[in-house]
């Protein structure tokens, strides 16, 4: 155990561990994965067009289309972000942004190499342009995920859609689902449809507030953690090393707050209410 407050307290602490919801008022406000099965799968061959609603919220995020072009040559489905603060992962160009074609588990995130808006003002972002693919990374694609990236209320969070792109795009190409991250600025893996690796990794950690400390225990690996007060000024920040660790917190006003732990390896995100 890092050393970081007294020996007696540390034993009362670790004393009432096992109370923790009771001594915390802990209250789950971790983050959940909004996900969406698309039932039945939509299905757009030439001129088809599809509409992502990510939130559900009323306000379409993204088009997914063909643009039904007379030349089989300049035939494409295209993707294109409808505000101009949302964004599609891929490799950038002059007029155009290809999609990257992402695989189950990759991670989407800010961390992202390259992305792009070009839909909203300079054109759309191609998926497979050509009869015969001779532009875009998605040809003959089965289950390929394309990263998101949205704006709601003025913050930003991570989603994919999952699709079937055929090399000839004059035949049907198909949407099954999608998700993203309710969290906002937090990583979502393609294909992931739970937050199961925090459950995983922070099932059997426990928070106790006690005399303007929090004691964090059973703890499996690194993680950085942050306070929030209720208007969600961040008031505290550090990293966690040790199996055992008590956050000094003498400095906070008396009140309610939000300890935020995030696994410094997987990303995997944590938050619990405190009382100080």
């Amino acid at each position: 155990m890092k050393k970081t407050t007294s020996l007696k307290l540390s034993k009362q602490l670790a004393k009432y561990g096992a109370l923790t919801v009771a001594i915390a008022g802990v209250a789950d406000a971790s983050g959940q994965i909004s996900y969406t099965n698309i039932d039945p799968d939509f299905s757009g061959g030439v001129g088809g067009e599809y509409f992502l609603d990510l939130d559900n919220n009323g306000t379409n995020d993204f088009r997914i289309f063909h643009n039904n072009a007379s030349s089989a040559s300049s035939a494409a489905i295209l993707i294109s972000p409808l505000t101009a603060s949302n964004d599609v992962l891929g490799t950038s160009g002059g007029t155009y942004a290809y999609p990257f074609v992402l695989n189950s588990g990759d991670v989407i995130s800010s961390g992202g190499s390259a992305w792009n808006n070009n839909g909203f003002s300079g054109g759309f972002q191609s998926l497979n342009y050509g009869s015969s693919c001779s532009i875009g990374n998605w040809c003959g694609v089965t289950d390929g995920f394309i990263g998101l990236r949205f704006n709601i209320g003025g913050s930003t969070h991570y989603g994919w859609a999952r699709l079937d792109v055929p090399t000839d795009n004059s035949t049907a190409w198909t949407i099954k689902d999608m998700a993203y991250n309710q969290t906002a600025n937090q990583s979502i893996l393609a294909g992931q449809q739970t937050l199961s690796v925090e459950t995983t990794i922070f099932n059997d950690v426990k928070i106790v507030a006690l005399n303007k400390s929090i004691g964090l225990y059973n703890l499996t690996d690194t993680a950085n953690y942050k306070l929030f007060s209720m208007t969600g000024k961040q008031v505290l920040e550090g990293t966690v090393t040790d199996n055992t660790y008590v956050i000094e917190a003498n400095t906070v006003a008396s009140g309610v707050y939000i300890i935020e732990l995030i696994d410094v390896n997987s990303k995997a995100t944590i938050r619990k209410k405190v009382v100080l």
